[in-house]
């Protein structure tokens, strides 16, 4: 049977048609590649160019110098060290076994009712003082504010760019939260308020990131990280001062990564507390939870750890480390002495 010859020609225009229309679809094809090339060039140099960028950016900075220059050093040489029997409220618990470590929920209510046990004369220092009397620098880790504020202290809250040398003339207690990131005209004001007499608490990694560079010479980071959350803590030098109120064995809550202390010179510095567990892990064997030393008119008191409650759950009243006898954490009992040391002007035992 044959096949009409306008079937063929219908066909075969057919043909045609789809061969013309394939071959713009190719050669638009390639227009698309090419342009799609182009357009993939111009992203990697622009991918280039923000990667010079940002390899400058997150470049590491360079290490900040200490800072040097004399002061002035205390007129006395420190309050002597007491026998825990002669410290107000002091328990010495050393030969007794701590037990497990738990976790309980301490409310404010315990945090004032152990200040007020320990501090007769309160409402007379909080009335000598204003909320400038107290300055907590605010941290990325630590959060001193939150156990102030538990204690039923007034302070204020500032960010480490609002350092003045105004602000500092009124302030007898700075305290630098964990990491204590400073620029070096902030580390100045620091190192100078605490030489005119003021009182400086610093926690965990403000250790290397302030102290040691404020204050060279006297202690500094020895690279040794905690592998713990939990550790016992022994007060091996309590004085009237600093231990009133406290205990002499307790357990200690270290946050991950805690930056170990090593002392420079032990002619200034004071080991307080310290961990035998610790000392395991730690390069030098000395497993240093605080310690103080004199510089100038003032103090600085560093503490590896944090003065808040440094609980795993950070909602709530948590406490991880709380001292049975105490009703709150040693570390925190320690920290608000020396707070209450500056308000009153205490001198402080030193070492010799």
């Amino acid at each position: 049977m044959s096949v009409p010859k306008t079937a063929l020609l219908s066909e075969r225009t057919a043909k045609l048609a789809r061969t013309s229309r394939l071959g713009k679809t190719s050669k638009l094809g390639k227009d698309e590649k090419a342009e799609n090339a182009a357009k993939r060039l111009g992203a990697i140099g622009m991918l280039l160019v923000f990667g010079l960028i940002s390899v400058g950016t997150f470049l590491p900075a360079q290490a900040q110098k200490t800072l040097t220059g004399s002061v002035e050093t205390l007129q006395s040489g420190g309050s002597p060290l007491y026998l825990p029997g002669s410290i107000a409220g002091f328990t010495d618990n050393s030969r007794l076994e701590l037990g497990a470590s738990r976790s309980s929920v301490v409310k404010p209510t315990i945090f004032k009712g152990w200040l007020e046990k320990n501090n007769p004369d309160l409402q007379a220092i909080l009335s000598a003082n204003d909320e400038n009397a107290i300055v907590e620098v605010a941290g990325r880790w630590d959060h001193a504010d939150k156990t102030l504020k538990s204690l039923g202290l007034s302070y204020r809250h500032i960010k480490s760019k609002q350092i003045t040398e105004e602000l500092l003339q009124n302030t007898k207690v700075l305290i630098l939260n964990c990491a204590g990131e400073l620029k070096r005209d902030k580390l100045q004001l620091v190192r100078d308020f605490v030489a005119r007499g003021g009182y400086l608490l610093s926690t965990d990694w403000a250790l290397d990131n302030a102290v040691e560079l404020a204050f060279p010479g006297t202690i500094s980071f020895n690279k040794g990280l905690n592998k713990k959350p939990i550790y016992q803590a022994n007060f091996v030098s309590p004085d009237a001062v600093l231990a009133a109120g406290a205990v002499s064995k307790a357990y200690w809550k270290l946050d991950q990564e805690a930056h170990m202390v090593r002392v420079l010179d032990p002619r200034k510095v004071r080991v307080l507390v310290n961990s035998p567990d610790l000392a395991l892990e730690d390069p030098d064997g000395k497993g240093i939870l605080a310690c103080v030393f004199p510089f100038g008119r003032g103090y600085v008191l560093h503490m590896t750890g944090h003065f808040d409650n440094n609980a795993a759950i950070t909602f709530g009243d948590f406490l991880p480390d709380a001292a049975p006898s105490l009703g709150i954490s040693l570390r925190q009992a320690l920290a608000t002495n020396f707070v209450m040391a500056a308000l009153r002007g205490q001198s402080l035992a030193v070492a010799h």
